[in-house]
């Protein structure tokens, strides 16, 4: 009479064994022997393990640089004399530039501010502070060319975080500056650099808060009123091959392509508010660059005027204000749902 079940079963109990645990290398590791669905298995779960330690390994980075970006933002700010607030309304007033207030035969030598002269010593590369009060406050750097301070902070380190830096090809520390000067600065999610910028893109308003940048090279300061804020291409592709150019507009030419009229208008047909702040040939201006997420690639742009003689921030009139209804787009916005 063959055995029962129960009793096949109770012959193979061994009381006090207990099942033998997997090594790693049995668990994860594919081994001669395993089934095809079991290698497969384990290599896919190598895989997964390898993406999350080096997703965790940027992200622990990027996380260190932003919080050492703020920890020298910090130190930035503490090494002004003590006293000189940035900001305030002694980076005067509107007024003519010093090319303009002397005639060259007049001209005294440049006299540096002493608010520079801490960061000279650590970086020969300053060129000056900008500040939009409750926006950014950062430093500014100028070296021979356009990509070095894209991933390189303050201090000469490798860092994605970068450091606002002015075009090469501008005239910021001299008696002739540029017509318009133009500063870069990466679109940081925690706000360091030109992060806090999309504030003007989420809410159109927020302009009648913050309509005035502060500008301070090595030499002096002053004070812009921004006029213009609006999203553009960069690639011909997005938009039927048309792409503004706006960082050749450095020196207004007489005739050609980088005319002031030509500028002017490339910047209001593109302009989301209407500040009802006037503009023209003779205006220095200041132009600010930084990336914008609606695609890729594509920049958020802010563009503001110095103040004239005479105008103050308190005597600039606000009340013209309003919400452009139909700002020029790119092609590739309404590709993308935009209306």
């Amino acid at each position: 009479m063959a055995m029962s079940d129960e009793y096949r079963a109770a012959q193979h109990y061994k009381p006090g064994v207990k099942k033998k645990k997997k090594s790693f290398a049995e668990s994860f590791i594919p081994l001669k022997g395993d089934e095809p669905k079991v290698i497969i298995s384990k290599l896919v779960t190598i895989a997964l393990i390898l993406v999350i330690v080096v997703c965790g390994v940027f992200l622990g980075r990027e996380l260190y640089e932003r919080h050492e970006a703020q920890k020298l933002n910090d130190r930035f700010i503490s090494m002004r004399p003590e006293g000189d607030v940035f900001g305030n309304e002694q980076a005067g007033r509107g007024g003519e530039s010093r090319a303009q207030r002397e005639a060259p035969e007049e001209r005294k030598p440049l006299v540096l501010l002493d608010s520079a002269l801490p960061y000279l010593e650590k970086n020969p590369d300053y060129a000056g502070w900008i500040q939009i009060p409750n926006v950014f406050m950062e430093p500014i750097v100028q070296t021979d060319n356009n990509e070095y301070y894209i991933d390189y902070n303050f201090y000469g380190q490798k860092r994605s975080v970068g450091t606002v830096f002015a075009d090469f090809r501008n005239v910021v520390n001299d008696y002739e500056e540029s017509d318009n000067i133009i500063l870069y600065g990466h679109n940081n999610k925690d706000g360091s650099m030109f992060g806090n910028m999309d504030y003007y893109l989420y809410d159109k308003r927020y302009w009648l808060k913050n309509p005035f940048i502060y500008l301070e090279t090595k030499y002096e300061r002053n004070i812009y009123v921004i006029i213009a804020s609006f999203v553009t291409n960069t690639e011909p592709e997005h938009d039927n091959g048309n792409v503004f150019d706006y960082q050749n507009f450095i020196d207004f030419s007489a005739s050609g392509d980088y005319t002031f009229e030509k500028f002017i208008t490339e910047v209001n047909i593109r302009n989301q508010i209407i500040t009802g702040i006037d503009a023209d040939e003779n205006d220095k201006f200041l132009t600010l660059s930084t990336c914008q997420y609606y695609w890729e690639p594509s920049r958020h742009i802010i563009v503001a005027r110095k103040l004239r003689p005479g105008e103050t921030t308190e005597n600039i009139d606000t009340t013209k204000f309003e919400i452009n209804p139909s700002p020029q787009w790119p092609e590739i916005y309404y590709r993308y749902g935009g209306s």
